[in-house]
């Protein structure tokens, strides 16, 4: 029996119809050249996605949650029962074109003490998506949570020529690609910091002395923030003590209590703002309830 070169676990939450086409996407682009096996981790969904996948995909494995474990967990889930040499974390809001799947793999395979690799990804329109970012610093995070991101041009490597393939600090989470040895040395994914998981593997990856790619040469669409949609609480919440979670780990105390303080009230103004607006727009509506939750959680937060 020929032995599985390539795993590929996509954790999905509530989005059967674009887990049905980025399926369809990897078999229809991934060609005979490369074994690989299809490991969908079904975090509680009620949309009817695990009876779709089966209807339409016989051969691929499926692993449903009883309840909504988070995308590090659902991730390391797929981890634990893949059997390929190389791992690819695929969102499934992606869509595999122009044997982009090879590519990766092929380009992982050429670096020498390769960390994580992650490719080119595109809006539905063709347009490039900010992908690769430098590790957080606390003047990126003030600057982002106040939409001044144009004054920190240098976390998203603007300086950079995305037309051509250079090594990173980090990546999107969306697409990425590495061995299972760089796997098990980083012991996968860390459950406790959901929403900036891919970060710190990227993170823990350097700190190993390993190398971090991004390939343009690799290029995925990517329906970016479908299963976010499906529960504003929990993404709100998580992208607000995100950066936080990530300086408990990686930082100093003083990063931490200053970065609670600024998303703290960074969580009450835009409580005010939503809530002023909500009678004008349901989304609005629904954004107020989050920070809401945000707010409630915030200050229970450790």
């Amino acid at each position: 029996m020929n032995r599985t070169e390539l795993s590929i676990i996509i954790v999905s939450y509530n989005v059967r119809e674009l887990l049905i086409r980025c399926i369809e996407s990897v078999i229809k682009n991934i060609g005979t050249d490369i074994l690989i096996e299809i490991i969908v981790v079904d975090n509680c969904s009620v949309d009817g996605s695990s009876q779709a996948v089966r209807q339409r995909f016989s051969e691929v494995k499926i692993i449903e949650n009883n309840f909504n474990a988070g995308f590090p967990a659902a991730n390391n889930q797929g981890f634990a029962v893949a059997t390929g040499d190389y791992i690819l974390m695929l969102n499934p809001d992606t869509e595999i074109i122009d044997n982009s799947i090879q590519k990766l793999l092929a380009f992982y395979k050429t670096i020498d003490g390769a960390g994580i690799v992650g490719p080119k990804l595109l809006n539905p329109d063709m347009s490039r998506q900010n992908v690769v970012w430098r590790f957080p610093k606390v003047r990126y995070i003030i600057a982002e949570i106040w939409y001044l991101n144009f004054l920190i041009p240098r976390k998203y490597y603007k300086e950079k020529d995305f037309n051509t393939s250079f090594e990173v600090d980090s990546m999107s989470g969306a697409t990425l690609i590495f061995s299972k040895n760089v796997l098990k040395k980083l012991d996968g994914l860390d459950e406790k910091l959901f929403w900036i998981e891919d970060v710190d593997l990227c993170f823990r990856a350097k700190k190993a002395g390993l190398h971090n790619y991004y390939y343009h040469e690799a290029a995925i669409i990517h329906h970016i923030g479908q299963s976010a949609k499906k529960n504003y609480n929990l993404s709100i919440y998580f992208q607000t003590v995100n950066k936080i979670n990530f300086y408990k780990v990686h930082g100093s105390l003083i990063a931490v209590i200053l970065l609670w303080v600024i998303s703290f009230v960074n969580v009450i103004l835009k409580l005010f703002v939503f809530l002023v607006l909500s009678p004008f727009r349901q989304l609005y509506f629904y954004k107020t309830k989050a920070y809401f939750y945000t707010l409630k959680r915030f200050l229970t937060f450790k």
